[in-house]
């Protein structure tokens, strides 16, 4: 009978630490809400004043590149040309 009775001290015991912690969990958590919040709205300013603006010049640098890349298998063409107008020209 005493052991019946030890655990349900010990039962009651664990619910109220149980709840207890419910209530720091809670507790903590409306803490932190705002600074969540506050986090979420200097990550949404960053994106837009930041990362948005670097988007954009890295689209208009791959404008730019582009046609550059495309025309490298034509280098060593371009050179063999240039030094033969290179030569006639002085000629």
């Amino acid at each position: 009978m005493e052991i019946i009775g030890i655990l349900l001290i010990v039962l009651i015991v664990i619910g109220l630490f149980k709840i207890l912690g419910l209530f720091f969990h809670v507790g903590i958590w409306m803490i932190a809400l705002p600074f969540k919040i506050l986090g979420l709205v200097i990550a949404s300013v960053v994106l837009v004043a930041v990362l948005i603006p670097l988007g954009i010049l890295g689209a208009l640098a791959s404008i730019i590149v582009a046609p550059l890349a495309l025309l490298i298998p034509l280098l060593p063409f371009l050179l063999v040309g240039a030094g033969i107008w290179l030569i006639l020209r002085h000629n």
